[in-house]
């Protein structure tokens, strides 16, 4: 910043100020007040010093936030060395002793006219970018606003200054040859009231200087709010998918834990193997050859099913789940992008809000990204309402795994009953005609069994393939309902700030 440079400069100028009599306004002659001026220019330096004294650094990234700010510090840079001049000029015309009178004066009418010319300026460019990057004239309404107050007084200080220079004029021709200009003709010819009209004014620039400075720093400001706000909306988007993270991680174990929970139920559904089923009678059973030969085979084969075809089926069982537990983090593959994307138009919404240095923007930013912020959260909490949902679906689909692991019980529920009723035959041709009978029935059985198992392996690959696809759509309406309220958020801080507080 050109500010504390200029400020050096003036106060190494005025270190005489308080020297009176003295030399002042292009004679050599003491005009009374001169010391006024100068007084007055340091007080206005220090206001000048003050415009251009802000900064700004963004840590966003934000490239909007740093156009702005870049911007508004050049317009204060331009303000201040140009003000400067005007200044430094001001305080040289009142200790000026060699003239010529009219010299004198014009360099510092001459500054006033480059400070109207800037004002009126567009700075090179610089109140263009501000527009539009902020999408609105707030900012340039305040400076147009300062601005115009400030040609106000310059259109004064001129005439003031012209005035004085019209009178030193006058006291300089009176004085003829004399090196000198007497007191008595500097009474006569240099009004006091000249030379009050410049200090006054020069007080009144001064007066005007922090308005352009409030400006500048509340638009700087505004824009340190606004990257405070940004690094703060990408933390909590970071840790809001950390958090959908650890939900995913806890899904995964509670879907894995219902696979051991469906195999755990369908195997103490189904019950004891026929060789357990059989035991106590095994050896009895044994004695007969219709037995070994007819019945054994087809009680083999149902054993068989209900135990080597059981693990099969239950080791298809715990793959699905598996299946279903790994792609569990394909349904959001990266949720920063997702929330940066559906939570962008809002979080730029918010933040013009608050750039654009409105009357409102302090009230609407203040309303709005609360509820930017609260997205984060409602969507976290709408994701473990689909986990929680599912997973007590996937619990109730264990009691009907159970039922039907029962419903196959039923096909050894008889079989010891069935045996020992053939057993209790008075001889061994009638047990083994009473085995026989029992055979084609058990082979049947032993088929169904299989079949069946292999129904529920297939079910049960349907279902985690559908559970899995309700807990996508759960999730994605959720993130389409978070869409629709940044939507909501966007439009009503665009319009809060030409509508204000709703009454």
């Amino acid at each position: 910043m050109k500010a504390f440079c200029f400020a050096l400069t003036i106060l190494c100028a005025v270190q005489g100020i308080l020297a009176f009599p003295r030399p002042d306004f292009g004679i050599n002659g003491a005009v009374s007040g001169s010391a006024g001026v100068r007084a007055a220019v340091v007080e206005l330096n220090t206001e000048i010093t003050k415009v251009g004294a802000g900064t700004y650094t963004s840590t966003s990234g934000f490239t909007t936030l740093t156009a702005i700010g870049n911007a508004l510090m050049t317009i204060g840079d331009s303000i201040v060395a140009t003000s400067g001049a005007l200044a430094t000029s001001l305080d040289l015309l009142a200790s000026d002793s060699n003239g010529p009178v009219a010299t004198v004066f014009n360099t510092a009418i001459g500054k006033i006219d480059d400070l109207v010319s800037l004002l009126d300026s567009a700075f090179n460019g610089m109140i263009p970018i501000i527009n539009t990057n902020t999408n609105q004239q707030y900012i340039n309404r305040q400076f147009t606003d300062a601005f115009t107050a400030t040609k106000t007084t310059l259109g004064r200080l001129k005439t003031a200054l012209n005035t004085l220079k019209t009178n030193v004029e006058s006291a300089r021709t009176a004085a003829g040859s004399s090196p000198t200009v007497s007191a008595a003709i500097i009474r006569a010819r240099i009004p006091a009231r000249s030379v009050n009209n410049v200090i006054a004014e020069i007080r009144n620039l001064r007066a005007n200087m922090p308005l352009i400075t409030f400006v500048i720093d509340s638009s700087l400001e505004n824009l340190r709010v606004i990257d405070s706000f940004i690094v703060d909306m990408k933390a909590e988007i970071e840790e809001g998918a950390t958090r959908y993270t650890t939900s995913v991680d806890a899904f995964k174990l509670n879907v894995e834990a219902e696979g051991v929970a469906v195999n755990t139920k369908l195997g103490l559904g189904i019950g004891s193997s026929v060789s357990s089923i059989i035991s106590s009678i095994s050896s009895d059973l044994s004695t007969n050859e219709d037995f070994n030969n007819v019945l054994t085979p087809k009680l083999n084969a149902l054993n068989e099913a209900i135990t080597s075809t059981l693990s099969t089926k239950q080791g298809e069982i715990t793959s699905h789940f598996g299946t279903y537990k790994d792609n569990v983090p394909n349904l959001i593959t990266n949720l920063v992008d997702v929330f940066a994307e559906s939570l962008c138009a809002p979080i730029k919404s918010v933040s013009l809000v608050q750039i654009a240095n409105g009357g409102f923007s302090d009230f609407c930013f203040s309303k709005f990204s609360p509820r930017v912020f609260a997205q984060i959260s409602l969507t976290l909490d709408a994701f473990d309402v689909c986990f929680e949902r599912e997973v007590s679906r996937l619990i109730s689909f264990e009691g009907l795994i159970l039922e039907l692991a029962i419903q196959i019980s039923y096909n050894t529920a008889d079989l010891l009953e069935n045996l020992s009723a053939c057993l209790s035959m008075p001889d061994d041709a009638q047990r083994g005609t009473c085995y026989a009978m029992l055979t084609p029935y058990y082979n049947i059985l032993a088929s169904k069994v299989d079949n069946y198992l292999t129904k529920i392996s297939t079910l049960v690959a349907a279902e985690t393939a559908a559970s899995y696809n309700r807990v996508g759509a759960c999730l994605h309406v959720s993130l389409s309902e978070t869409a629709l309220s940044a939507m909501q958020i966007t439009s009503a801080a665009d319009s809060c700030l030409t509508t204000g507080p709703v009454v």
